[in-house]
């Protein structure tokens, strides 16, 4: 009867509270629904608290970011001399794959108002500095070039695979340290404990989709393909097969996790260290194979991650943006950010203009 009564007074409010409970909005990449969302930050938060009582030994967490200038002319240059070279993997070469939208301004910005118990915030490019970083002012940010940690043999590369298998090599680099893409923004407080327990043990913010879905799908991309060979390295060294990719968004590791696999696998790592871009024997360790051995291996934990991923070209991200920025006054935001970017076919004409209105007011 009251089902009844509020069709025939509200029937907008009816409809509209049917179709969020019978189609639920998803944002995130864990499938939380968001009438869920708020929960999972009490619980998780009531957990912290918890572990805040137990007195352990610290130790220091580190940042480490990927990032390209795109526009600066002595980049092009190396790119263009390389741009017929292996190209095996649909999209590898992709410009929108590399173009700066100043996120890493924000990303940064992000983890000090956020994060401020980081140590350092290491920054690998290639011979680049961002223009707005004043590295005299800024003590605990550092510019980490690609020769200080891949072999010459290997440069120039614009293949973030092999960028991203190297990162345990930066000098002076914290035991416990997270990966950021630029593109991934820190969207709320977070406790050490999101990340590393007391315990020193890790997250991991696995996904729900599942990759052997994506392959029946057709969906090889070149991310996808580096699952697959990291696979084949799991099950022979483990027995073990991983369907779930991680969220788009920060990645716990340990330098000496890191290590040990490249220890353990020399013989698969070498051979794609020399793919100028993503190619078909590329591995994915920072994003899949290490985190996943670390699992596998007792040294992290599955923890609910909430990000609002989403592609910042497509006109669902104005949705978003609007959504976001309401969640942030009621206090209600998510863990995490990642704003995407990648050619679709119904995109955006003024993204660019979009994103950088709703990073400025959201950070403000």
């Amino acid at each position: 009867m009251k089902k009844v009564k509020k069709l025939i007074r509200q029937p907008g409010i009816f409809f509209r509270d049917y179709f969020v409970k019978r189609y639920p909005m998803i944002n995130s990449e864990q499938k939380f629904s968001e009438s869920d969302e708020n929960a999972v930050y009490l619980v998780q938060q009531h957990l912290y608290e918890i572990e805040k009582n137990i007195t352990a030994q610290s130790f220091d967490v580190d940042i480490v970011y990927t990032w390209v200038n795109d526009k600066d002319s002595d980049w092009l240059n190396k790119k263009k001399q390389f741009s017929n070279h292996d190209i095996a993997c649909s999209g590898s070469a992709d410009q929108a794959r590399f173009e700066n939208h100043n996120e890493l301004y924000y990303s940064v910005l992000s983890v000090k108002k956020f994060l401020p118990w980081i140590r350092n915030i290491y920054i690998v490019t290639d011979n680049q500095r961002p223009d707005w970083l004043d590295l005299d002012n800024e003590k605990n940010i550092f510019i980490v070039d690609h020769h200080d940690i891949i072999d010459a043999q290997y440069l120039p590369t614009f293949n973030s695979h092999v960028i991203e298998a190297n990162l345990h090599k930066i000098p002076g680099l914290a035991e416990k340290f997270i990966y950021f893409n630029d593109d991934v923004m820190v969207a709320k407080p977070l406790e050490k404990e999101h990340f590393f327990r007391k315990n020193g043990i890790a997250s991991i913010f696995s996904s729900k989709k599942s990759l052997q879905d994506m392959v029946q799908r057709g969906v090889m991309t070149a991310t996808l393909i580096a699952s697959e060979n990291s696979n084949k390295i799991l099950i022979e060294n483990h027995g073990i097969r991983i369907d779930n990719p991680l969220v788009h968004t920060y990645v716990p590791l340990s330098k000496s996790s890191f290590k040990k696999c490249w220890e353990e696998n020399l013989s698969r790592i070498q051979p794609f260290l020399s793919n100028k871009y993503r190619s078909e024997n590329d591995l994915n360790m920072a994003t899949f194979l290490v985190p996943w051995s670390m699992y596998i291996q007792g040294e992290s934990v599955i923890t609910s991650e909430v990000c609002y991923y989403f592609n910042i070209r497509s006109p669902h991200a104005n949705m978003q943006y609007k959504k976001l920025l309401e969640l942030k006054v009621k206090k209600q935001s998510p863990h995490s950010i990642c704003v995407n970017d990648f050619k679709s076919g119904n995109q955006e004409t003024d993204y660019q203009i979009h994103l950088e209105n709703f990073l400025i007011k959201y950070f403000s």
